[in-house]
């Protein structure tokens, strides 16, 4: 019960990682504002944690919009007392291309949906953090802002880069107050969009980009879950301003 009292919001958790993130979360004590823009699914998220005996509730909205991220915060706060917890796991990828294919709305898209939105979600919930003298924020970043990205294009990596420097800006901002800031760096994650690309892919493709994962294969959204919650955890209370990269080796290659 690493997590019993303690309060996450977590951004993009209808489904992928941040569902499993949501669902650990849950089943270790913690209460968990689950954020989504399917209203349904976020629910369904909701009642599978309540259904194992954890406390959550379902946040609907876009956090690349200012007004409905100011609306969460508030109702989570009001809800729980405060937010001790954010994960910033809102986002997503396209998928592969070059630079010349990529027009400027996709550019901007990108950067909101992953950039922006984590952006925009710290700086409601950090003075909160700030005033409590306590707090965690997770990147949920890629190998993409680490590298390149094989599966989305440069739009993707732009912005999982951006959140990498903002972690580490952060991390240094808030060390006074007792708030750590750290991301983790999946590599290709079998989560749905991630696995509608691999079907895609022909047999020789999909060798090509397992012979680069030295062990072999994708993650699990587990895998990543785990991660996240061990950043989120007391246990990394001395750990802020770190980049844990979940990808099976991939970035040794």
């Amino acid at each position: 019960m690493r997590f019993a009292g303690k309060v996450a919001l977590i951004t993009g958790a209808s489904k992928g990682i941040g569902r499993a993130a949501a669902l650990r979360l849950g089943r270790e004590g913690g209460a968990a504002i689950v954020n989504g823009r399917d209203a349904a699914a976020i629910l369904a998220v909701v009642s599978e944690i309540e259904r194992a005996g954890g406390r959550a509730m379902p946040a609907a909205g876009d956090v690349a919009c200012a007004a409905d991220v100011a609306r969460i915060v508030e109702q989570g706060i009001s809800r729980y007392g405060g937010i001790d917890i954010v994960v910033n796991n809102a986002g997503g990828g396209t998928m592969a291309r070059w630079l010349d294919d990529v027009d400027e709305a996709a550019w901007t898209r990108s950067l909101d949906v992953n950039l922006k939105s984590a952006f925009l979600v710290t700086k409601a919930v950090v003075p909160h953090m700030r005033e409590r003298r306590h707090g965690r924020i997770v990147m949920v970043a890629s190998i993409a802002g680490r590298n390149m990205s094989r599966l989305s294009g440069p739009e993707y990596s732009a912005a999982k880069g951006g959140m990498l420097a903002f972690m580490r800006h952060i991390a240094v901002e808030l060390g006074p107050y007792n708030v750590t800031a750290n991301a983790v760096a999946p590599g290709p994650t079998m989560v749905e969009r991630v696995a509608k690309k691999w079907e895609l892919r022909g047999p020789e493709e999909r060798e090509k980009i397992l012979r680069t994962i030295p062990l072999g294969r994708p993650a699990q959204p587990e895998e990543i879950a785990a991660a996240i919650l061990f950043l989120a955890s007391d246990e990394a209370s001395y750990i802020t301003g770190a980049c844990i990269d979940v990808n099976g080796g991939s970035f040794m290659m």
